[in-house]
């Protein structure tokens, strides 16, 4: 793979262009990660504003066709980011991968070992390239050169297929579900079906994203209503009316 760094910066943003690396295919066309670096920093600057967190580390992004999927590494120095493309192109591609991987970084959950209820965490990165996608569609180099990309990619992803199941059966530790997510933090289609439970309680309040680095608070011998009210305990005050309706979802006391 080429390294690709020291990209002119496009605009403001919060993320310092100097720290951000790219590793690239030789197959890729190195001309095209100007405009890819442009939406990189649109994620990163969409993210550090409503978390109110900014990651000072260096991020080395890999991409590449050949991963099997989207990965990151917060506890890395570099921080490393694998992003699954087949081109530099597909921007609402690299935007819903990168919002969702940038996610995991700001929470910054300690992964070695893994939490068994770190599959939440899943869930709400799902819901943050859902949230970033809507946003970066009201950019207006977005509306000029991709009118509306974004947004039907959300809406794309919003209709891939799901594994329905009553949400409040996951306040019992014995469920099946519960189970199951824990046993597969990668079960796409019961985390899909959670997330679109939970992005509308969220899509319209930008201080909710506050609230996510306290998910690394998740501990292994708490019950997942434990840990959920844990994550409410350590979230702002502004970020509490959002978590307390997402806790709802699964116990109305």
């Amino acid at each position: 793979m080429a390294k690709i760094q020291k990209i002119k910066k496009n605009g403001d943003m919060a993320m310092n262009q100097e720290k951000i690396h790219y590793y690239i295919p030789s197959s890729f066309k190195s001309e095209d990660l100007r405009m890819f670096n442009y939406w990189t920093l649109q994620v990163f600057g969409i993210m550090d504003d409503v978390t109110n967190k900014q990651i000072t580390d260096d991020i080395n992004i890999f991409i590449s066709p050949n991963f099997d999927c989207p990965e990151s590494w917060s506890n890395m120095s570099p921080i490393r980011i694998n992003l699954a493309m087949d081109s530099l192109l597909y921007w609402a591609q690299e935007v819903y991968q990168l919002a969702h991987e940038y996610c995991h970084v700001l929470i910054n959950s300690p992964y070695n070992p893994q939490m068994r209820d770190e599959w939440f965490e899943e869930v709400i990165c799902e819901c943050a390239s859902r949230y970033v996608l809507i946003k970066i569609n009201e950019n207006e180099l977005a509306n000029k050169l991709y009118p509306e990309a974004f947004i039907n990619y959300e809406e794309t992803i919003s209709n891939r297929a799901t594994y329905a199941f009553n949400t409040k059966s996951l306040a019992v530790e014995t469920s099946e579900t519960l189970i199951k997510l824990r046993a597969n933090h990668e079960w796409r289609e019961a985390e899909r079906y959670l997330a679109n439970k939970i992005f509308p309680i969220i899509v319209n309040n930008d201080y909710f994203w506050q609230s996510i680095p306290g998910l690394a608070c998740f501990k292994n011998n708490n019950t997942f209503m434990e840990n959920l009210n844990e994550w409410y305990k350590e979230s702002p005050e502004l970020a509490k009316p959002q978590v307390a309706k997402i806790i709802k979802l699964f116990n109305d006391n």
